[in-house]
């Protein structure tokens, strides 16, 4: 849910931008602009940017009319994205990641575009959060830092040296941060962040309105928070739902939730400060995009409207992707479980070192077929999908295949293929499979994997130590498994 840079001389459709208000009846000065739009950012029905071709860029303000002007310091910065709010005071991410301050409609005309300086200074801007006044900003090195003005660095140290990927804030001063171990931080405009638990399993997603954070975890548990003094408050939203994707606006209180079953769409309102959701409208399939659907519900952007280019660059790894789909020119056969199947020498010898010695070596006077021992056909399959298209075949709730993969993987040395599978176990450990996760993770050297299994099982309470005797312990997970649970126990106090 991002915007993407467009190439020069590919525009945004016309009838992509009159599904905005402030785009329409805007003259013929308005209407040459819009032919070249590349990007476009739009706040409400009276205030919208956009960006040309060549460049330029253009607040379009309605007010007895449409006024538009043109504004000279961004002209010629290649701009990749806008973040505004509903008064006026705005920042922009170029394309090299460079951020400026933009002060729009409603600011003093001595305020004019300017690069932001201080501790900033040349740091690659990821993302921008803005609310009101309260403004937090994360680099794509992993920094947070408070306030543009004089920028304030929160230290990697303060997140358990872990690398922030995502922050969020609400306009009384309630800061979020989510690393990339998938655990939530929160701290206020004078205080330090904290690690809190909203919930045993790891998050995939935070968003914000002006008085609410979202955290969304991999099991779908949607919770919000909001500030309240001494400490903010976590609730779960809508708790008999369980969520695929959430996303906001950045100048309107509505969330948009995609359900994770039925293909279901659902918007919400917060507006006003309510705590409780409104519906605004459900989708019993997905049929307009989400720029048609908050442009219908409050005529706003919820992201920086890009064109897209209709020529995507082929990659190496799409043409490599391409043989395994095409089956051309295979020179190798494997046999599996009585069955076959091809792929190419050269392909498996330069992405993989196991099948490159194993070419040169057991393998190098192999006349026809190759036969593979110890696996399932299945699982060496989709150990030559990935080796062709860096991804797991299965869907991520196919546990026991992507293990499988995992193990196979680990026997042949690939690390990354082996980590790949170990973090998609980790995203989604649930009542179901924990246990069968924390009885095998150690035959795949997945310790990571076993340590948050464990952690989930004593967490969610899997286990009664009080009516389970030792014995019994042993002979469900066995003697290794056992001695780290009852010690993870026991550390817990």
């Amino acid at each position: 849910m991002e915007s993407s840079a467009s190439s020069p001389g590919v525009v945004i459709p016309r009838d992509k931008l009159k599904i905005f208000e402030i785009f329409r009846d805007v003259g013929p000065e308005g209407e040459e602009i819009l032919k070249t739009a590349k990007l476009a950012h739009v706040v409400d029905t009276k205030h919208g940017v956009v960006v040309t071709t060549t460049d330029e860029t253009y607040t379009f303000v309605r007010e007895r009319g449409c006024k538009i002007t043109r504004i000279p310091n961004l002209c010629g910065v290649r701009v990749k994205e806008f973040v505004v709010n509903i008064d006026g005071l705005g920042f922009v991410i170029t394309e090299e990641g460079s951020l400026y301050c933009l002060p729009l409609w409603d600011m003093p005309p001595t305020v004019i575009p300017h690069l932001v300086a201080g501790s900033l200074a040349g740091k690659k801007v990821q993302q921008v959060v803005l609310r009101r006044k309260h403004v937090l900003t994360l680099t794509q090195s992993g920094n947070v830092y408070h306030n543009i003005s004089e920028p304030r660095l929160i230290g990697e140290d303060n997140f358990d040296s872990q690398e922030v990927i995502s922050i969020a804030c609400t306009a009384d001063g309630l800061y979020v941060g989510l690393t990339s171990n998938r655990e939530l931080f929160e701290w206020g405009l004078y205080e330090l962040p904290e690690k809190v638990i909203v919930d045993t399993a790891p998050l995939r997603k935070i968003v914000g309105i002006n008085h609410m954070i979202f955290a969304l975890t991999v099991e779908g548990t949607l919770y919000s928070g909001r500030f309240r003094y001494p400490k903010p408050v976590w609730t779960v939203v809508m708790k008999d739902l369980k969520f695929h994707d959430v996303t906001t606006s950045g100048s309107d209180d509505v969330l948009v939730a995609e359900l994770k079953k039925d293909n279901i769409r659902l918007a919400v309102s917060y507006r006003g400060g309510i705590l409780e959701p409104q519906v605004l409208s459900i989708s019993p399939n997905v049929t307009t995009s989400l720029d048609e659907l908050f442009a219908e519900i409050g005529q706003s952007t919820w992201r920086t409207i890009s064109a897209k280019s209709p020529l995507k660059p082929v990659t190496l790894g799409d043409d490599i992707g391409a043989l395994w789909v095409s089956k051309e020119n295979l020179d190798v056969v494997f046999s599996v479980e009585g069955k076959t199947i091809s792929a190419h020498k050269c392909i498996l010898a330069c992405r993989s070192e196991y099948f490159a010695k194993m070419f040169n070596h057991e393998w190098k006077e192999a006349q026809g077929v190759i036969d593979i021992k110890d696996t399932q056909y299945e699982i060496f399959e989709s150990l030559l999908f990935y080796i062709y298209n860096d991804k797991v075949s299965f869907g991520e709730d196919e546990y026991e295949n992507i293990f499988g993969l995992m193990m196979l993987a680990d026997s042949y040395c690939d690390l990354k293929i082996r980590q790949g599978c170990e973090e998609i176990l980790i995203r989604n450990i649930n009542e179901e499979n924990a246990f069968f996760l924390v009885r095998h993770a150690g035959l795949a050297n997945a310790s990571d994997l076993e340590r948050n299994v464990v952690k989930f099982i004593l967490n969610k309470r899997l286990l009664e130590f009080s009516s389970s005797s030792f014995d019994e312990l042993i002979e469900l997970f066995g003697v290794g498994v056992t001695s780290k649970i009852l010690k993870a126990e026991l550390d817990r106090g």
